[in-house]
């Protein structure tokens, strides 16, 4: 893969992120305003329901797709509706016990029957619009996954917004709102891979499929532990008015989180080719990458609290001292991704389940410990500190099993070190706008000068291309 496709798939993938998420934050003050914190924490627990039901629907076929592309690459449109298969059936069956239990377990959740079928139904529409958009990004089809994410979003948020306007149940339009995009997404995931793959199912797939993509249900699981139990947690310790903040602070924080999971999703591919072909010059890029990552953290960390009050205005304002450990925790989820990569490239997943489950059970026992003593900032802090023993852990096991030295633990602690302690000033300075901004100047001129060489071949090859357009 040639550096300008990474590049180029970088940027397609970060700024669709940055689109996507900037009309979630146009809209986030609107959802504020109009309907309660009450209904706003309730559609919060509904959303982590969903999360943590699509962790298994589908049984993370998906995961597996970015290995098959390699070993499977001359029918790899086969290999994927085989996998679509193996999913629904799953889903099915899955569907089928919910609807027999659903009595007990709408009880358990604290929702309506209905509600609860509808949770399991839109986790099989999000598990397969997110299988879809993976199979975009093997093919390093960016664009196309961005247009899938662009209808999505924009849909549900003027579904959404039409229906609370028109509507009595607030939280019925907000489900509403969301669930018939990924209905749509579905159908046509569904007659474009079958259409594509031309497979309904492949027996000698099958073994594959179940080896790499099994593990993964509680590696997620894990990661759904660390993004979804804290609010849940909250709201059985403390009231959904708490779930409402913290959840506010918490999709404030989250775009840096996507940010640079798209980074990682732009990554990962050139990365494993690279790493193949032996490439010389890997290091110098892994060094400059988690240089873009650092900057990009800071950026953000530098103008949250302005709109932290941009969206949410006072009732959300205590936040804003919260929302920094949210931002550091994402950064230290990125850097997990630097040794976990490394099993992913050499197909062995039994091992990165067993890191998320450690770091999951770490994070519901710090938050069992903390929220009782300093509530949501308990959740926030046992956030931080799960994913920093998920990067322990799996740079202990890329370490002994492939001898992984790509990022040394030295270059961790002096990236979160810095990271937090820039955190800490965001805080410290947060009614000072003028001397945070100032600060965020600075760190831009430092890297202006640091890829001063990068920016200086831009621009030359910008100038030349303009000529040639001339």
């Amino acid at each position: 893969m040639k550096k300008q496709t990474l590049i180029k798939s970088s940027l397609v993938y970060t700024l669709g992120t940055l689109l996507l998420q900037g009309l979630n934050f146009i809209t986030l003050p609107i959802y504020t305003r109009v309907i309660s914190q009450e209904v706003f924490g309730q559609y919060s627990l509904y959303t982590s329901w969903v999360g943590l039901f699509s962790l298994v629907i589908g049984l993370q076929t998906s995961g597996s797709f970015v290995t098959a592309k390699i070993k499977f690459e001359e029918e790899y449109d086969s290999y994927v509706s085989h996998a679509l298969t193996v999913s629904t059936a799953f889903a099915f069956a899955c569907l089928s016990l919910v609807v027999l239990f659903r009595t007990a377990l709408a009880a358990w959740l604290g929702f309506s029957e209905l509600i609860l079928l509808l949770i399991v139904i839109q986790s099989y529409f999000g598990y397969v619009t997110g299988l879809f958009g993976t199979y975009f990004i093997t093919y390093q089809k960016a664009t196309a996954n961005f247009f899938l994410s662009a209808f999505t979003a924009v849909t549900t948020v003027g579904l959404s917004l039409y229906w609370i306007s028109n509507w009595q149940n607030h939280l019925m339009a907000r489900i509403l709102g969301n669930f018939i995009p990924l209905f749509i997404a579905t159908f046509v995931a569904i007659v474009f891979i079958y259409t594509k793959g031309k497979t309904l199912f492949r027996k000698d797939y099958l073994g594959f499929t179940l080896r790499v993509s099994l593990p993964l249900i509680f590696h997620h699981l894990g990661h759904q532990v660390l993004n979804q139990m804290d609010r849940i947690m909250i709201g059985k310790m403390m009231t959904t008015k708490d779930v409402a903040l913290y959840s506010f602070g918490y999709n404030l924080g989250l775009l840096i989180s996507l940010v640079l999971l798209n980074l990682n999703t732009a990554w990962t591919p050139w990365f494993f080719e690279a790493k193949k072909k032996d490439y010389a010059k890997l290091n110098d890029y892994i060094s400059r990458y988690l240089a873009v990552a650092v900057f990009l953290t800071l950026g953000y960390l530098t103008i949250y609290p302005e709109l932290a009050l941009l969206m949410g205005g006072s009732r959300y304002a205590e936040s804003i001292h919260f929302i920094p450990l949210i931002i550091v925790s994402y950064f230290v989820s990125f850097l997990y991704t630097f040794p976990v990569n490394i099993q992913f490239y050499h197909a062995n997943t039994k091992t990165i389940p067993v890191g998320t489950l450690f770091a999951g059970v770490v994070n519901i026992g710090l938050n069992w410990f903390l929220i009782p003593i300093i509530g949501i900032y308990g959740a926030a802090l046992a956030t931080v500190l799960s994913y920093l023993a998920l990067l322990v852990f799996h740079h202990m096991i890329s370490r002994k099993r492939y001898a992984y030295t790509d990022v040394r633990p030295k270059t961790y602690i002096f990236l979160i070190l810095g990271v937090i302690s820039y955190a800490g000033l965001m805080v410290l300075f947060v009614p000072l706008l003028w001397l945070r901004w100032l600060i965020g100047f600075g760190v831009i001129l430092l890297y202006i000068y640091w890829f001063r060489q990068e920016l200086r071949e831009g621009w030359q090859s910008y100038k030349q291309r303009r000529n040639w357009i001339s």
